[in-house]
Order: structure tokens, then sequence, then C-alpha cells
């Protein structure tokens, strides 16, 4: 008995998860499949597409919640514009956080946190952007003919009265 059957159905292929159910198709079509132009369509490697066709699936990632999580309204708070406290470094705020708040993870974890979360990038990245101001070339003088020193410009002091001092 020979049953011959004209289906018409349109197979698209638009990720790499697709392409096992090409290859049930094209095998049961008794069709080679072009590896190269999928992988030059996809623009993935070769091999990538022929690990998929063999029945290859990625690992699930999991949605957990960070452990750092629980301090976001507090960093929100230190990083405000409103909190008198400064933190120039990351690794700063890390430290108070794990000394006053019990903060327990690693700091390449909170690193990685603080990079996702771009209100928080910002602040820091606010520092990197200011210009040093230019100084001026230091030049050799006979002794106890001149003095010269360095100085800092523009530093608000805050003292233990409050009081500003520049």
């Amino acid at each position: 008995m020979k049953l011959s059957l004209d289906i018409n159905t349109d197979f698209e292929v638009t990720t790499l998860t697709d392409l096992p159910k090409l290859k049930i198709v094209m095998e049961n079509l008794n069709m080679k499949i072009n590896k190269s132009e999928i992988a030059r369509h996809m623009g993935v490697y070769r091999r990538t597409v022929d690990k998929y066709l063999n029945g290859f699936e990625p690992t699930k990632k999991r949605n957990r919640q960070s452990i750092i999580d629980k301090y976001y309204p507090i960093i929100e708070k230190l990083l405000s514009d409103s909190s008198e406290q400064k933190f120039y470094y990351k690794l700063i705020l890390w430290q108070y956080l794990k000394d006053k708040h019990g903060l327990t993870c690693a700091y390449s974890t909170f690193r990685a946190y603080i990079l996702k979360h771009d209100e928080f990038n910002r602040y820091f990245m606010k520092g990197y952007q200011r210009l040093s101001p230019k100084g001026k070339t230091r030049f050799e003088t006979k002794a106890s003919h001149q003095a010269q020193f360095d100085w800092k410009e523009g530093i608000n002091f805050k003292t233990k009265d409050n009081q500003m001092v520049l």
C-alpha cells in the first residue's frame, strides 16, 4: 500500500531550541540540513547549531531574589542626595552595611548588585566624571628661599559641632 500525502505547512525556526523539531521534519522528508547556512542566518557557530540539533537544552535559570534585596531601602536612603554621609567607593558602603546593618554577602556579590541597579551605579559614576583641577608644575629653588606645599580646594569639612569649615 502506497500512501501519498500533500501537506502544506509553514515551519519557522526562530530560536536555537526550535532546531530539534526541524531535524525531525527534515529526517522524515529524507533531506539533509545545511548547518552552516542555519548558523549564518542565526548568527551562531556551526557547532552550536549541531549541538542543538542533537537535542541540547540549556539549563533553566532560577528566578530567586538576591540576599541584598532586603537592604534596598537602606542603600537607597544612604545614597540619596539628602543623606549627610557620602560614599565615594562601593567598598566603603559594603563595609558600612556589614558593620552597621548585618550584611552577609561577599564584596563581589555586592558590586554585581550595584551594577544591576542603575540608580545606585550612577551614584558611584558621578565621581569619575569630575575633572581634577590643573596643578602647577613644581620647580626647585635654593634652600630656605621658598616654601612649597600642597593643599586641597573646595572640600567642606563638618566639625563635631555641625559647623561647616571650608
